[in-house]
């Protein structure tokens, strides 16, 4: 694989290289050799962080968090900064390093797998001099849990599950990608119905307001309202609520929960409400749910 770089590891920052046992085993295994990673970490705040390869024998991803930094390649040179990736592919040649006055932050990953340029292909990333290696994120920040329940299993003895569990991570970021590019984005007209169903789905055991959801797809209340409505034929809160109902549906069929347990679970902390909600949405009341789903499957 091609060496990561020595800087320094300072306080926040992290560095784990896979040993090459354990990479053999997730190159051979079918469930992880497609795409696995075989180092990753995080800078923080990297000062004089700088690298240059003439050699390039895996796939590498730098996410910048805060800060700045400059790549070039053979076809592209540029900057990147907070919500921007940079990918650089197999045997492209490249340098890169953090700026001096805003040194940046960021989490990275060498990977590699038998499919990992179709990976690279389906978000976008091309070796030809048509588009820049960098993707600019909207709502970049929901990557956050991912990446740091990545980034904990560097603290815990590094087995071939564990290892499994990390390849699983990274092919749901790398994958989470184009549903989170501007550019995607901007080709809807502003209004990714993808992701914003992907974040209320995230969300879905918490009371999200109008605005909350105007504010992740990066418009205006009444803007959002009425693209939502031209897209989907329903209110935003009325798509999201049916979205809870038809989870609970699944929750009071599928579990012994109460009423109570299945109205928090899906952020309704008044019992009496979900009831009424319920009963609007599906046309019974939980309970009379619960028992013909029972005696169907009888």
């Amino acid at each position: 694989m091609s060496q990561p770089s020595d800087w320094p590891l300072l306080a926040g920052s992290s560095r784990l290289l896979l040993p090459p046992s354990l990479i053999e085993q997730l190159a051979q295994h079918p469930l992880t050799a497609d795409l696995f990673p075989v180092a990753y970490g995080h800078y923080l705040e990297a000062l004089d962080h700088r690298v240059r390869r003439t050699v390039h024998t895996d796939h590498l991803l730098i996410f910048c968090h805060a800060g700045r930094g400059f790549y070039r390649t053979e076809n592209h040179q540029g900057s990147i900064s907070a919500g921007q990736v940079l990918f650089l592919k197999q045997g492209v040649a490249h340098s890169y390093h953090s700026d001096r006055e805003q040194p940046w932050s960021i989490y990275w990953a060498h990977f590699s797998g038998k499919n990992a340029s179709r990976f690279m292909d389906y978000i976008g990333i091309s070796t030809t001099a048509e588009r820049p290696p960098v993707l600019t994120l909207q709502r970049w920040q929901t990557l956050l849990p991912d990446v740091n329940t990545l980034l904990n299993l560097q603290h815990q003895r590094l087995t071939f599950e564990r290892a499994v569990l990390a390849t699983s991570l990274l092919r749901k970021l790398i994958t989470d990608l184009p549903l989170l590019n501007k550019d995607s984005a901007r080709h809807e007209g502003g209004f990714n119905l993808t992701a914003l169903d992907r974040f209320m789905r995230d969300n879905s055991h918490r009371t999200l307001e109008l605005d909350d959801l105007a504010n992740f797809a990066g418009l205006s209340r009444y803007y959002f309202s009425k693209k939502f409505r031209e897209v989907t034929g329903v209110p935003p809160l009325r798509y999201f609520n049916e979205m809870k109902i038809r989870g609970a549906e699944t929750m009071l069929t599928e579990s012994n929960a109460s009423v109570r347990q299945v109205a928090l679970a899906f952020g309704f902390e008044d019992p009496y409400y979900f009831s009424r909600l319920f009963k609007k949405i599906t046309g019974f009341a939980p309970q009379v749910y619960r028992q013909q789903q029972t005696e169907e499957t009888r």
